[in-house]
């Protein structure tokens, strides 16, 4: 039979894995209308409807998801040929999340390359909503991945840093916070309630802002402080990662929540403030895993040991650090 053109089943491919034609198009560097177009065109040739449009929204039909799940299965089996015909001695191969490598593994990469173990690192970042490496179907050597990590029997593991959460915003939002700036001597808990008081009141609201459509890192540190708001106010800003949430506070959009250590050179450099002086370890941590039957085993942890040495001392940042509460 005439197959579909290639470019319509990766675009619907990555659609549905996503679940966003936004997603999906920056995955494949296109534009969500270029996705839906593919798709479009997919569907026609097909004849079959595969997804249901509802405004921005998108959720497969039956026959949607019966291809996504046949395509998926194609695409890894292809994806491994070329891998294999592609390993080569040509450096180590390590799969990041976009946050990390824009706010930390880049910039030590590049400035410190001299320094490095001497296997030549590839980096490949992508956007995890949940941090994940399948080594079997994907074409890495390792990755770094945050979350809570303990004895995987195929993988050896490396924690690098842990995560520590914090509110920040620029210095101009500070200014609309004269009890909340570092300066404050007060009790760090009664600011940060003070500071969920603001967020979103009127007059002159301080808007919300969320890296994850969960909301999930506001959710995290309130309750290590034993602390609730209800954080579905329309006035917040919603993003996909920690680096988009810091980009948008440090341009004065509002408080996000960041990574103490993802953002310490932007803390350093005032380019952010601390909205509270106050950062509450999640119990995840970014870890470097890699398979225990690696040929390059002695290159990666090599390179653990170099990345771990660099990692931000938080300690010397200037904020408070707690555990949670029980």
């Amino acid at each position: 039979m005439s197959l579909p053109p290639l470019y319509a089943l990766r675009a619907f491919e990555a659609a549905a894995r996503t679940a966003s034609f936004t997603r999906a198009g920056e995955e494949l560097h296109l534009t969500p209308s270029a996705i839906s177009r593919h798709i479009r065109t997919l569907e026609e040739q097909l004849q079959r409807t595969l997804f249901h449009r509802n405004g921005p929204r998108v959720t497969l039909t039956t026959e949607g998801e019966l291809l996504a799940r046949e395509l998926a299965t194609g695409f890894r089996t292809i994806e491994r040929a070329c891998a294999r015909m592609q390993q080569r001695s040509d450096g180590l191969r390590l799969k990041t999340p976009t946050s990390l490598t824009t706010r930390w593994l880049l910039p030590i990469l590049q400035s410190h390359r001299p320094a490095l173990p001497q296997e030549r690192v590839l980096l490949h970042s992508q956007w995890m909503d949940v941090d994940h490496v399948d080594f079997d179907s994907e074409p890495y050597d390792c990755a770094v991945l945050l979350g809570q990590f303990r004895h995987h029997p195929r993988w050896h593991s490396l924690k690098l840093m842990d995560e520590w959460l914090l509110p920040v915003c620029s210095p101009v939002v500070a200014a609309q916070l004269p009890l909340l700036t570092l300066s404050d001597t007060g009790d760090a808990t009664a600011q940060a309630a003070q500071l969920l008081q603001q967020l979103g009141q009127t007059p002159a609201p301080i808007t919300t802002i969320h890296p994850s459509p969960d909301h999930r890192d506001w959710r995290r540190w309130c309750a290590g402080l034993d602390l609730h708001k209800d954080f579905n106010a329309p006035s917040a800003l919603v993003f996909d990662t920690l680096e988009q949430g810091m980009a948008a506070a440090a341009q004065g959009h509002g408080v996000s929540m960041a990574d103490l250590a993802l953002a310490s050179d932007a803390l350093r450099s005032g380019q952010l403030v601390a909205a509270v002086p106050i950062a509450m370890a999640t119990g995840d941590g970014y870890h470097l895993v890699w398979p225990r039957d690696s040929a390059h085993d002695g290159a990666i942890r090599a390179l653990g040991r170099w990345l771990k040495a660099r990692a931000p001392r938080v300690k010397d940042l200037g904020v408070g650090l707690r555990q949670g509460n029980a």
